[in-house]
Protein backbone atom coordinates (compact mmCIF):
# COMPACT_ATOMS: atom_id res chain seq x y z
CA UNK A 1 0.00 0.00 0.00
CA UNK A 2 1.23 3.55 -0.87
CA UNK A 3 2.81 5.49 1.89
CA UNK A 4 -0.42 8.35 1.67
CA UNK A 5 -3.21 5.65 1.13
CA UNK A 6 -6.29 6.67 3.09
CA UNK A 7 -9.71 4.71 3.60
CA UNK A 8 -12.57 6.11 2.01
CA UNK A 9 -14.26 9.41 2.86
CA UNK A 10 -17.66 9.11 5.23
CA UNK A 11 -16.97 5.40 5.68
CA UNK A 12 -17.59 4.55 9.69
CA UNK A 13 -15.20 5.87 12.42
CA UNK A 14 -12.34 3.57 13.27
CA UNK A 15 -11.23 2.85 17.11
CA UNK A 16 -7.53 3.75 17.96
CA UNK A 17 -6.37 0.37 17.00
CA UNK A 18 -7.93 0.19 13.86
CA UNK A 19 -6.51 3.41 13.14
CA UNK A 20 -2.98 1.89 13.86
CA UNK A 21 -3.70 -1.18 11.96
CA UNK A 22 -3.78 0.90 8.21
CA UNK A 23 -1.36 3.05 9.57
CA UNK A 24 1.02 0.24 10.14
CA UNK A 25 -0.39 -0.74 6.31
CA UNK A 26 2.21 0.21 3.55
CA UNK A 27 5.31 -0.33 1.34
CA UNK A 28 8.52 0.54 2.02
CA UNK A 29 11.44 -0.08 -0.35
CA UNK A 30 14.87 0.35 1.41
CA UNK A 31 16.56 0.00 -2.14
CA UNK A 32 14.94 3.89 -3.10
CA UNK A 33 17.34 6.73 -2.04
CA UNK A 34 16.88 7.62 1.37
CA UNK A 35 16.48 11.73 0.36
CA UNK A 36 13.07 11.06 -0.98
CA UNK A 37 12.04 8.63 2.20
CA UNK A 38 12.94 11.51 3.88
CA UNK A 39 10.78 13.71 1.78
CA UNK A 40 8.02 11.78 2.30
CA UNK A 41 7.85 11.81 5.83
CA UNK A 42 7.79 15.54 5.61
CA UNK A 43 4.58 15.49 3.09
CA UNK A 44 2.65 12.59 5.86
CA UNK A 45 3.38 15.48 8.45
CA UNK A 46 1.99 17.83 5.67
CA UNK A 47 -1.69 15.99 5.04
CA UNK A 48 -1.56 15.28 8.92
CA UNK A 49 -1.58 19.06 9.71
CA UNK A 50 -4.16 19.74 6.72
CA UNK A 51 -6.16 17.12 7.96
CA UNK A 52 -6.19 18.54 11.65
CA UNK A 53 -7.47 21.56 9.79
CA UNK A 54 -10.30 19.71 8.07
CA UNK A 55 -11.36 18.48 11.17
CA UNK A 56 -10.78 14.84 10.38
CA UNK A 57 -8.65 13.85 13.50
CA UNK A 58 -8.86 9.97 13.14
CA UNK A 59 -6.80 10.69 9.63
CA UNK A 60 -4.70 13.31 10.94
CA UNK A 61 -3.75 10.55 13.67
CA UNK A 62 -3.10 8.16 10.91
CA UNK A 63 -0.56 10.34 9.18
CA UNK A 64 1.05 11.27 11.92
CA UNK A 65 1.29 7.78 13.58
CA UNK A 66 2.64 6.81 9.97
CA UNK A 67 5.42 9.22 9.90
CA UNK A 68 6.50 7.42 13.25
CA UNK A 69 6.88 3.98 12.11
CA UNK A 70 8.41 5.42 8.77
CA UNK A 71 10.77 7.17 10.84
CA UNK A 72 11.30 4.86 13.86
CA UNK A 73 10.47 1.48 12.34
CA UNK A 74 11.59 1.75 9.16
CA UNK A 75 14.50 4.00 7.91
CA UNK A 76 17.29 3.20 10.29
CA UNK A 77 16.89 0.12 8.45
CA UNK A 78 18.09 1.89 5.01
CA UNK A 79 21.62 1.00 4.05
CA UNK A 80 22.30 4.92 3.60
CA UNK A 81 21.09 5.72 6.87
CA UNK A 82 24.71 5.74 8.41
CA UNK A 83 25.58 8.38 5.29
CA UNK A 84 26.63 11.88 6.95
CA UNK A 85 24.63 13.83 4.70
CA UNK A 86 21.23 12.35 5.89
CA UNK A 87 22.28 12.88 9.78
CA UNK A 88 20.77 16.21 10.13
CA UNK A 89 17.43 15.41 8.43
CA UNK A 90 17.50 12.12 10.08
CA UNK A 91 17.89 13.78 13.52
CA UNK A 92 15.17 16.54 13.03
CA UNK A 93 12.76 13.75 11.83
CA UNK A 94 13.12 11.91 14.96
CA UNK A 95 12.74 14.94 17.70
CA UNK A 96 9.07 15.32 15.24
CA UNK A 97 7.96 12.05 16.01
CA UNK A 98 8.48 12.60 20.17
CA UNK A 99 6.44 15.49 20.29
CA UNK A 100 3.62 14.32 17.98
CA UNK A 101 3.54 11.68 20.51
CA UNK A 102 2.21 13.64 23.01
CA UNK A 103 -0.68 14.80 20.41
CA UNK A 104 -1.67 11.74 19.28
CA UNK A 105 -2.32 10.77 23.00
CA UNK A 106 -4.10 13.85 23.66
CA UNK A 107 -6.02 12.87 20.49
CA UNK A 108 -6.92 9.48 21.55
CA UNK A 109 -9.64 10.26 24.06
CA UNK A 110 -11.59 12.23 20.92
CA UNK A 111 -11.14 9.74 18.49
CA UNK A 112 -12.77 7.06 20.76
CA UNK A 113 -15.97 9.03 22.03
CA UNK A 114 -16.45 9.58 18.37
CA UNK A 115 -16.35 5.67 17.34
CA UNK A 116 -18.29 5.02 20.61
CA UNK A 117 -21.11 7.68 19.41
CA UNK A 118 -21.06 5.58 15.82
CA UNK A 119 -21.65 2.67 17.83
CA UNK A 120 -24.23 3.70 19.80
CA UNK A 121 -26.23 4.73 16.81
CA UNK A 122 -25.74 1.61 14.92
CA UNK A 123 -27.28 0.07 17.97
CA UNK A 124 -30.16 2.41 17.83
CA UNK A 125 -30.40 1.90 14.38
CA UNK A 126 -30.73 -2.30 14.89
CA UNK A 127 -33.22 -1.59 17.75
CA UNK A 128 -35.40 0.68 15.42
CA UNK A 129 -35.15 -2.21 12.93
CA UNK A 130 -35.95 -5.16 14.86
CA UNK A 131 -38.97 -2.91 16.39
CA UNK A 132 -40.32 -2.28 13.27
CA UNK A 133 -40.10 -6.14 12.71
CA UNK A 134 -41.87 -7.23 16.05
CA UNK A 135 -44.48 -4.58 15.63
CA UNK A 136 -45.55 -5.99 12.14
CA UNK A 137 -45.59 -9.54 13.34
CA UNK A 138 -47.35 -8.90 16.32
CA UNK A 139 -49.88 -6.85 15.72
CA UNK A 140 -51.81 -7.16 12.74
CA UNK A 141 -54.14 -4.46 12.90
CA UNK A 142 -51.32 -2.23 13.11
CA UNK A 143 -50.12 -2.18 9.91
CA UNK A 144 -46.42 -0.76 9.31
CA UNK A 145 -46.33 0.00 5.69
CA UNK A 146 -43.30 -2.76 4.01
CA UNK A 147 -41.72 0.68 2.62
CA UNK A 148 -40.40 1.35 6.15
CA UNK A 149 -38.96 -1.92 6.63
CA UNK A 150 -37.49 -1.76 2.89
CA UNK A 151 -36.06 1.40 4.40
CA UNK A 152 -34.66 0.81 7.62
CA UNK A 153 -33.16 -2.22 5.75
CA UNK A 154 -31.19 -0.21 2.94
CA UNK A 155 -29.88 1.81 6.43
CA UNK A 156 -26.11 0.84 6.18
CA UNK A 157 -23.60 1.69 9.47
CA UNK A 158 -22.69 4.65 8.24
CA UNK A 159 -25.75 6.37 7.69
CA UNK A 160 -26.64 5.40 10.66
CA UNK A 161 -24.08 7.50 12.01
CA UNK A 162 -25.22 11.07 11.44
CA UNK A 163 -22.44 12.78 10.22
CA UNK A 164 -22.93 16.59 10.13
CA UNK A 165 -21.24 16.88 6.64
CA UNK A 166 -23.00 16.83 3.27
CA UNK A 167 -21.54 13.94 1.18
CA UNK A 168 -21.40 14.95 -2.43
CA UNK A 169 -19.63 13.87 -5.86
CA UNK A 170 -17.13 16.34 -6.98
CA UNK A 171 -17.95 15.53 -10.21
CA UNK A 172 -21.38 16.49 -10.62
CA UNK A 173 -20.76 19.84 -8.38
CA UNK A 174 -17.69 21.38 -9.92
CA UNK A 175 -18.68 24.92 -9.58
CA UNK A 176 -19.63 24.12 -5.93
CA UNK A 177 -16.09 22.55 -4.84
CA UNK A 178 -14.62 25.73 -6.47
CA UNK A 179 -16.65 28.07 -3.95
CA UNK A 180 -16.09 26.43 -0.80
CA UNK A 181 -12.67 25.79 -2.03
CA UNK A 182 -11.86 29.37 -2.67
CA UNK A 183 -13.75 30.42 0.33
CA UNK A 184 -11.66 27.78 2.50
CA UNK A 185 -8.24 29.30 0.67
CA UNK A 186 -9.39 32.64 2.02
CA UNK A 187 -9.65 32.22 5.25
CA UNK A 188 -6.52 29.87 5.89
CA UNK A 189 -4.64 33.19 4.17
CA UNK A 190 -6.50 35.14 7.03
CA UNK A 191 -4.81 32.92 9.66
CA UNK A 192 -1.49 32.49 7.86
CA UNK A 193 -1.24 36.65 8.32
CA UNK A 194 -2.30 36.49 11.63
CA UNK A 195 0.50 34.16 12.37
CA UNK A 196 3.16 36.49 10.75
CA UNK A 197 1.76 39.38 12.75
CA UNK A 198 2.34 37.52 15.70
CA UNK A 199 5.98 37.56 14.53
CA UNK A 200 5.86 34.34 13.69
CA UNK A 201 7.22 33.18 9.89
CA UNK A 202 6.09 30.75 7.73
CA UNK A 203 9.67 28.88 7.38
CA UNK A 204 9.62 29.05 11.62
CA UNK A 205 5.95 27.35 11.89
CA UNK A 206 7.18 24.62 9.12
CA UNK A 207 10.37 24.26 11.12
CA UNK A 208 8.21 23.72 14.24
CA UNK A 209 6.02 20.91 12.33
CA UNK A 210 9.28 18.99 11.31
CA UNK A 211 11.14 19.09 14.69
CA UNK A 212 14.04 21.35 12.81
CA UNK A 213 15.31 22.89 16.53
CA UNK A 214 19.05 23.38 17.31
CA UNK A 215 20.46 20.24 18.46
CA UNK A 216 24.13 19.90 19.99
CA UNK A 217 26.40 16.95 18.65
CA UNK A 218 26.28 14.99 21.69
CA UNK A 219 22.29 15.04 21.43
CA UNK A 220 22.72 14.08 17.42
CA UNK A 221 25.02 11.31 18.32
CA UNK A 222 22.97 10.10 21.08
CA UNK A 223 20.17 9.98 18.25
CA UNK A 224 21.92 7.91 15.99
CA UNK A 225 23.63 5.52 17.93
CA UNK A 226 20.08 4.60 19.34
CA UNK A 227 18.82 4.47 15.35
CA UNK A 228 22.21 2.71 14.28
CA UNK A 229 21.53 -0.22 17.26
CA UNK A 230 17.95 -0.66 15.81
CA UNK A 231 15.89 0.35 18.85
CA UNK A 232 14.45 3.29 19.72
CA UNK A 233 13.21 4.92 23.35
CA UNK A 234 10.16 6.24 21.89
CA UNK A 235 9.04 2.49 20.63
CA UNK A 236 7.54 1.53 24.11
CA UNK A 237 5.43 4.60 23.99
CA UNK A 238 4.24 3.94 20.41
CA UNK A 239 0.21 2.26 20.74
CA UNK A 240 0.58 -1.47 19.07
CA UNK A 241 -2.42 -3.28 17.63
CA UNK A 242 -1.54 -5.63 19.85
CA UNK A 243 -2.38 -3.21 23.05
CA UNK A 244 -5.67 -4.55 23.70
CA UNK A 245 -6.98 -2.22 26.50
CA UNK A 246 -9.07 0.15 25.15
CA UNK A 247 -8.94 4.00 25.46
CA UNK A 248 -11.53 5.58 27.29
CA UNK A 249 -12.36 9.78 27.07
CA UNK A 250 -11.06 10.68 30.31
CA UNK A 251 -13.32 13.93 31.00
CA UNK A 252 -16.89 15.11 30.13
CA UNK A 253 -16.30 18.35 29.00
CA UNK A 254 -15.17 19.73 25.66
CA UNK A 255 -11.54 18.96 24.85
CA UNK A 256 -10.75 22.06 23.31
CA UNK A 257 -11.41 23.89 26.71
CA UNK A 258 -7.94 24.45 28.72
CA UNK A 259 -8.26 23.29 32.05
CA UNK A 260 -7.55 25.76 34.51
CA UNK A 261 -5.59 24.59 38.01
CA UNK A 262 -7.38 27.61 40.50
CA UNK A 263 -11.44 27.94 40.33
CA UNK A 264 -13.03 30.78 38.94
CA UNK A 265 -15.41 32.85 40.28
CA UNK A 266 -18.12 33.98 38.73
CA UNK A 267 -17.77 38.05 38.26
CA UNK A 268 -20.53 40.44 40.33
CA UNK A 269 -22.72 42.28 38.12
CA UNK A 270 -22.69 45.93 38.45
CA UNK A 271 -25.58 47.71 40.42
CA UNK A 272 -28.80 48.34 38.65
CA UNK A 273 -30.66 51.63 38.68
CA UNK A 274 -32.78 52.04 41.93
CA UNK A 275 -36.50 51.79 41.44
CA UNK A 276 -38.53 54.70 42.47
CA UNK A 277 -41.53 53.29 44.64
CA UNK A 278 -42.90 56.73 45.80
CA UNK A 279 -45.26 57.14 42.73
CA UNK A 280 -47.73 54.46 43.88
CA UNK A 281 -49.05 51.51 42.34
CA UNK A 282 -49.68 51.53 38.50
CA UNK A 283 -53.25 51.85 37.48
CA UNK A 284 -54.85 49.31 35.20
CA UNK A 285 -56.97 50.92 32.26
CA UNK A 286 -60.52 50.90 32.83
CA UNK A 287 -61.38 50.73 28.95
CA UNK A 288 -60.71 47.06 27.76
CA UNK A 289 -60.01 47.17 23.80
CA UNK A 290 -62.74 46.35 21.57
CA UNK A 291 -63.75 42.64 20.26
CA UNK A 292 -63.69 42.10 16.75
CA UNK A 293 -66.64 41.67 14.45
CA UNK A 294 -67.44 38.03 14.13
CA UNK A 295 -68.89 38.51 10.52
CA UNK A 296 -65.36 40.03 9.51
CA UNK A 297 -63.23 36.73 11.32
CA UNK A 298 -65.33 34.60 9.65
CA UNK A 299 -65.73 36.09 6.28
CA UNK A 300 -62.39 36.35 5.82
CA UNK A 301 -59.37 33.82 6.13
CA UNK A 302 -56.18 34.87 5.98
CA UNK A 303 -54.56 35.28 3.24
CA UNK A 304 -52.35 31.86 1.87
CA UNK A 305 -48.51 32.77 2.30
CA UNK A 306 -47.04 32.80 -1.39
CA UNK A 307 -45.47 29.68 -2.75
CA UNK A 308 -41.95 29.71 -2.85
CA UNK A 309 -39.55 27.42 -4.76
CA UNK A 310 -37.36 24.66 -3.34
CA UNK A 311 -33.54 25.74 -2.88
CA UNK A 312 -31.37 22.98 -4.82
CA UNK A 313 -28.76 21.33 -3.19
CA UNK A 314 -26.00 23.60 -4.30
CA UNK A 315 -27.55 26.55 -2.87
CA UNK A 316 -28.41 24.93 0.33
CA UNK A 317 -24.83 23.49 0.74
CA UNK A 318 -23.61 26.89 -0.58
CA UNK A 319 -24.32 28.37 2.38
CA UNK A 320 -22.11 26.21 4.65
CA UNK A 321 -18.52 25.96 4.92
CA UNK A 322 -15.91 23.89 3.77
CA UNK A 323 -16.05 21.76 6.71
CA UNK A 324 -19.43 20.99 6.45
CA UNK A 325 -19.33 19.18 3.44
CA UNK A 326 -17.06 16.36 1.55
CA UNK A 327 -16.54 15.22 -1.38
CA UNK A 328 -16.79 11.57 -2.12
CA UNK A 329 -14.27 9.54 -4.44
CA UNK A 330 -15.36 9.13 -8.39
CA UNK A 331 -12.40 7.03 -8.84
CA UNK A 332 -10.45 3.67 -8.15
CA UNK A 333 -7.29 2.32 -8.81
CA UNK A 334 -6.99 -1.06 -10.78
CA UNK A 335 -6.99 -2.56 -7.24
CA UNK A 336 -10.33 -0.88 -6.48
CA UNK A 337 -8.50 2.01 -3.95
CA UNK A 338 -10.69 4.92 -4.15
CA UNK A 339 -8.70 8.27 -5.46
CA UNK A 340 -9.52 11.61 -3.74
CA UNK A 341 -10.66 13.86 -6.40
CA UNK A 342 -8.11 16.20 -7.70
CA UNK A 343 -9.24 19.75 -9.03
CA UNK A 344 -7.63 21.22 -11.86
CA UNK A 345 -7.38 24.64 -13.16
CA UNK A 346 -8.51 25.13 -16.82
CA UNK A 347 -5.40 27.68 -17.53
CA UNK A 348 -2.41 26.08 -15.60
CA UNK A 349 -1.75 24.28 -18.92
CA UNK A 350 -1.39 27.09 -20.99
CA UNK A 351 0.38 29.17 -18.22
CA UNK A 352 2.95 26.30 -18.10
CA UNK A 353 3.51 26.62 -21.94
CA UNK A 354 4.35 30.07 -21.85
CA UNK A 355 6.87 29.62 -19.78
CA UNK A 356 8.80 27.09 -20.96
CA UNK A 357 8.49 28.67 -24.22
CA UNK A 358 11.73 29.94 -24.72
CA UNK A 359 13.09 25.97 -23.83
CA UNK A 360 10.79 24.54 -26.47
CA UNK A 361 11.73 26.45 -29.00
CA UNK A 362 15.68 25.39 -28.50
CA UNK A 363 14.15 21.81 -28.19
CA UNK A 364 14.68 21.77 -24.63
CA UNK A 365 12.20 19.74 -21.82
CA UNK A 366 11.06 22.07 -19.51
CA UNK A 367 9.24 20.57 -15.98
CA UNK A 368 6.82 21.98 -13.26
CA UNK A 369 5.83 20.99 -10.03
CA UNK A 370 1.80 20.91 -9.14
CA UNK A 371 1.32 21.48 -5.34
CA UNK A 372 -2.06 22.39 -4.13
CA UNK A 373 -3.76 21.66 -0.51
CA UNK A 374 -6.86 18.95 0.74
CA UNK A 375 -9.74 20.60 1.41
CA UNK A 376 -13.56 18.48 2.18
CA UNK A 377 -11.49 15.01 1.38
CA UNK A 378 -10.33 16.71 -2.52
CA UNK A 379 -7.14 18.30 -3.65
CA UNK A 380 -7.15 21.08 -5.25
CA UNK A 381 -3.94 21.79 -6.93
CA UNK A 382 -3.27 25.74 -5.64
CA UNK A 383 0.33 26.28 -7.14
CA UNK A 384 2.61 25.66 -10.22
CA UNK A 385 6.18 25.98 -8.94
CA UNK A 386 9.06 25.82 -11.58
CA UNK A 387 12.10 24.61 -9.65
CA UNK A 388 15.91 24.98 -10.58
CA UNK A 389 16.61 22.32 -13.06
CA UNK A 390 18.75 20.97 -16.74
CA UNK A 391 17.27 20.11 -19.98
CA UNK A 392 17.77 18.18 -22.61
CA UNK A 393 15.83 17.40 -25.52
CA UNK A 394 15.01 14.24 -24.13
CA UNK A 395 15.00 14.40 -20.29
CA UNK A 396 14.59 17.00 -17.37
CA UNK A 397 16.08 17.16 -13.91
CA UNK A 398 15.24 19.26 -10.76
CA UNK A 399 18.62 20.43 -9.49
CA UNK A 400 19.14 18.83 -5.72
CA UNK A 401 19.05 22.90 -4.78
CA UNK A 402 16.24 23.53 -6.51
CA UNK A 403 14.88 20.09 -5.17
CA UNK A 404 15.62 21.66 -1.59
CA UNK A 405 13.98 24.95 -2.11
CA UNK A 406 10.59 23.75 -3.88
CA UNK A 407 10.33 21.17 -0.61
CA UNK A 408 11.23 24.28 1.74
CA UNK A 409 8.57 26.33 -0.17
CA UNK A 410 6.04 23.73 0.34
CA UNK A 411 6.66 23.20 4.23
CA UNK A 412 6.67 26.59 4.38
CA UNK A 413 2.87 27.07 2.54
CA UNK A 414 1.39 23.74 3.79
CA UNK A 415 1.38 22.37 0.17
CA UNK A 416 1.44 19.22 -1.15
CA UNK A 417 3.11 17.74 -3.91
CA UNK A 418 0.68 16.40 -6.16
CA UNK A 419 2.36 15.16 -9.53
CA UNK A 420 4.53 17.23 -12.29
CA UNK A 421 3.86 18.79 -15.75
CA UNK A 422 6.83 18.45 -18.51
CA UNK A 423 7.41 19.22 -22.06
CA UNK A 424 7.76 17.13 -24.98
CA UNK A 425 9.17 19.87 -27.62
CA UNK A 426 9.85 16.94 -30.41
CA UNK A 427 7.99 13.81 -29.28
CA UNK A 428 4.54 12.39 -28.89
CA UNK A 429 2.26 12.99 -25.74
CA UNK A 430 3.46 9.59 -23.62
CA UNK A 431 5.12 8.90 -20.49
CA UNK A 432 8.79 7.09 -21.08
CA UNK A 433 10.75 4.80 -19.38
CA UNK A 434 12.14 7.93 -17.39
CA UNK A 435 8.68 9.54 -16.91
CA UNK A 436 7.26 6.24 -14.91
CA UNK A 437 9.88 6.34 -12.29
CA UNK A 438 9.67 10.23 -12.21
CA UNK A 439 5.91 9.50 -11.44
CA UNK A 440 6.31 6.47 -9.10
CA UNK A 441 8.20 8.71 -6.49
CA UNK A 442 5.14 11.29 -6.99
CA UNK A 443 2.94 8.48 -6.70
CA UNK A 444 4.38 6.66 -3.48
CA UNK A 445 4.30 9.91 -1.88
CA UNK A 446 0.85 10.98 -2.76
CA UNK A 447 -1.39 8.19 -4.85
CA UNK A 448 -3.62 10.75 -6.44
CA UNK A 449 -0.48 12.58 -7.95
CA UNK A 450 -0.33 12.99 -11.53
CA UNK A 451 1.64 13.26 -14.36
CA UNK A 452 0.90 15.92 -17.69
CA UNK A 453 2.47 15.86 -20.61
CA UNK A 454 2.76 18.90 -23.11
CA UNK A 455 3.44 17.65 -26.68
CA UNK A 456 2.87 20.86 -28.82
CA UNK A 457 3.56 19.29 -32.15
CA UNK A 458 1.94 16.30 -31.82
CA UNK A 459 -1.63 15.39 -31.88
CA UNK A 460 -2.77 14.91 -29.42
CA UNK A 461 -0.98 17.53 -27.92
CA UNK A 462 -1.62 17.39 -23.86
CA UNK A 463 -2.63 14.27 -21.72
CA UNK A 464 -2.72 13.62 -17.56
CA UNK A 465 -1.94 10.39 -16.68
CA UNK A 466 -1.10 7.90 -13.85
CA UNK A 467 0.87 4.83 -13.35
CA UNK A 468 -1.82 1.96 -12.93
CA UNK A 469 -2.06 0.37 -9.46
CA UNK A 470 -1.26 -2.65 -9.91
CA UNK A 471 0.27 -3.51 -12.30
CA UNK A 472 2.28 -0.16 -12.96
CA UNK A 473 3.68 1.34 -9.66
CA UNK A 474 4.81 -1.82 -8.30
CA UNK A 475 6.56 -3.19 -11.77
CA UNK A 476 8.48 0.48 -11.71
CA UNK A 477 8.83 0.55 -8.36
CA UNK A 478 10.86 -2.73 -8.52
CA UNK A 479 12.85 -1.74 -11.70
CA UNK A 480 16.38 -1.63 -10.88
CA UNK A 481 17.37 -1.13 -14.12
CA UNK A 482 20.29 1.97 -14.94
CA UNK A 483 19.71 2.66 -18.29
CA UNK A 484 18.48 6.14 -19.12
CA UNK A 485 15.76 4.74 -20.94
CA UNK A 486 14.96 1.40 -20.99
CA UNK A 487 11.87 -0.96 -21.93
CA UNK A 488 9.71 -2.48 -19.16
CA UNK A 489 8.19 -5.93 -19.87
CA UNK A 490 4.97 -5.30 -18.37
CA UNK A 491 1.96 -3.34 -19.87
CA UNK A 492 -0.85 -1.52 -19.19
CA UNK A 493 2.13 0.68 -16.91
CA UNK A 494 -0.44 3.69 -17.04
CA UNK A 495 -3.23 5.21 -17.72
CA UNK A 496 -5.45 8.34 -19.12
CA UNK A 497 -6.69 10.01 -15.34
CA UNK A 498 -8.97 12.73 -16.95
CA UNK A 499 -11.60 11.00 -19.31
CA UNK A 500 -12.19 8.96 -17.30
CA UNK A 501 -9.98 9.38 -13.68
CA UNK A 502 -9.81 11.43 -10.67
CA UNK A 503 -9.27 14.53 -12.08
CA UNK A 504 -11.83 16.90 -12.79
CA UNK A 505 -10.80 20.55 -13.82
CA UNK A 506 -12.47 23.21 -11.70
CA UNK A 507 -13.93 26.38 -13.53
CA UNK A 508 -12.68 29.33 -12.53
CA UNK A 509 -10.07 27.89 -9.89
CA UNK A 510 -7.09 30.12 -9.13
CA UNK A 511 -3.12 29.22 -9.01
CA UNK A 512 -0.36 30.95 -8.16
CA UNK A 513 2.59 30.87 -10.19
CA UNK A 514 6.40 30.43 -8.94
CA UNK A 515 9.67 30.30 -11.28
CA UNK A 516 12.60 29.69 -8.75
CA UNK A 517 14.71 29.51 -11.56
CA UNK A 518 17.63 31.49 -11.87
CA UNK A 519 18.13 34.48 -14.64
Amino acid sequence: MALSRHHTAGSAPMNVLEIIERAEDFDFDPTRDLRSWLRAARMLLTEAALCEQDGNLQMAYLYLYRHAELVVGKLPLHPQIKDPKFKADFASARKVVAKNLMKLEQWKPRITLEHQRYIKAVERRNAERQRVRDERRDDEHERISSGDLHRLSLVGDEEAYQDLRETLNAADHRQLAVDLARQELRRRDVNRQSTRQAGISPHMVASRRQGMVLATPDDEEQIGSRGQAGGSRYDERLPRRDDRRPTEPQRDFPYDTPVSQSYQYPSVPHKEQRMSWDGGPAQASSAAPPLPAKDSVRDQPPPRPAKTARPDLAAAVTQKSAAQVTFKPNAFTEGGVPLRTVFLPPTLRMTFLNLAHSNTLRNLETCGILCGTLISNALFISHLIIPGQTSTSDTCDTTEEGDNALFDYCDSNDLLVCGWIHTHPSQSCFLSSRDLHTSSGYQIMLPEAIAIVCAPRSNPDWGIFRLTDPPGLPAVLGCHQRGLFHPHEESNLYTDALRPGHVVEGPGLKFETVDMRKP
